[in-house]
C-alpha cells in the first residue's frame, strides 16, 4: 500500500500514561522525512490541543495543534457547525476535564452548569461528583441533546486500563433513557474532518490504532487503511476471533515496527 498520511491514536500507540512507547519519536520522525503527512486523533478530551503539543514535546515528539484532533475539538467543531446551522445558541452542561472546557470555550460556546443546558457533553472526568451526574441527567430529562465524546470502555496505562468515558455515558444514558450522538471512533466524524482539512486521498491515508473496536473499525468505516499496534489494549490472542472481513490490514508489535511497513 502507499501510504502519503498517518493518522495515529495517541494512549496505546504513542504513550501509556506518562511513558512514551520506545520508538515512537523515531517512527513519526522517520515518517515525516519520507514526506508522510502526520496526524493525531484521539478519543481522549481531558487536554486541549495546545495540552496535547505539550505532552508529546515531552516525549520528544514535535507537532502542530492544527495536526491534533481530540474529541473535545471536535465537539467543539460540531456544535459550532451544527447549532449555528439550526439557528440555536448552544448551552453547553460539559462533564469532562478542563482541556474540554478549553477547547469549548475557544470555540465560543457558553458553558453552564445547571439543567437549563440544551447540550450535555459527556467525556472522561475523573473528580466527578453524584451532585454533577445528577444536574447533567435533569438537563437530558427536561429536553438538552446528548453528546459523548466518545464511549470507550477503558483505557491503558503503564500498569493496565482504567475505566473510561463509555462509563459515564451509559451511567447518563441508562438513567436518562437517552442515546448519545457520538463524536469520537469509531465515528468517522474524526476522520472525514482530516481528510477534507488536508486535502487527503482516503486510499492513501492509514490509521495506527491499539483498539479494534475503535481504531481499526474506523479505519474500515471510512474507508481508509488499517495499521494495528499490540502496545495498548488489543493483544494478539483477541485477533483469533476476528473474521477475515475485521482482520486489520498490518500488525505490528508497536510503532517502533512501523518504518519497515514505509
Amino acid at each position: 500500500m502507499i501510504i502519503k498520511a498517518l493518522i495515529f491514536d495517541l494512549d496505546g500507540v504513542i504513550y501509556l500514561g506518562r511513558t512514551v512507547v520506545p520508538g515512537a519519536a523515531e517512527a513519526i520522525a522517520y515518517a515525516r522525512k519520507k514526506g508522510i503527512g502526520t496526524y493525531f486523533l484521539t478519543n481522549s478530551g481531558t487536554r486541549s490541543r495546545a495540552g496535547r503539543v505539550e505532552k508529546l514535546k515531552g516525549f520528544g515528539i514535535s507537532a502542530k495543534e492544527s495536526e491534533i484532533y481530540t474529541s473535545s475539538y471536535l465537539t467543539a467543531k460540531y456544535i459550532t457547525t451544527h447549532y449555528t446551522e439550526k439557528g440555536k445558541k448552544p448551552k453547553v452542561f460539559c462533564i469532562g476535564e478542563r482541556g474540554t472546557c478549553e477547547e469549548l470555550e475557544k470555540a465560543g460556546i457558553d458553558i453552564v452548569q445547571d439543567s437549563n443546558a440544551n447540550i450535555v457533553t459527556v467525556g472522561l472526568e475523573r473528580a466527578i461528583t453524584y451532585d454533577k451526574f445528577t444536574a447533567a441527567f435533569r438537563a437530558l430529562i427536561n429536553g438538552a441533546d446528548f453528546i459523548a465524546r466518545n464511549v470507550d470502555p477503558a483505557f491503558p496505562v503503564e500498569d493496565g486500563l482504567k475505566p473510561g468515558a463509555g462509563a459515564f455515558v451509559k451511567f447518563l444514558e441508562y438513567s436518562s433513557g437517552k442515546a448519545p450522538i457520538v463524536i469520537g471512533k469509531p465515528n468517522t466524524y474524526g476522520i472525514e474532518t482530516i481528510i477534507q482539512e488536508h486535502k487527503l486521498k482516503k486510499d492513501e491515508v492509514a490509521i495506527v490504532g491499539d483498539r479494534l473496536d475503535s481504531d481499526i473499525e474506523v479505519g474500515k468505516k471510512a474507508g481508509i487503511h488499517t495499521i494495528l499496534v499490540l502496545s495498548g489494549v488489543t493483544k494478539k490472542k483477541d485477533l483469533e476471533k476476528l473474521s477475515k472481513k475485521e482482520m486489520p490490514d498490518k500488525v505490528i508489535e508497536s510503532i517502533a515496527e512501523l518504518n519497515k511497513l514505509l
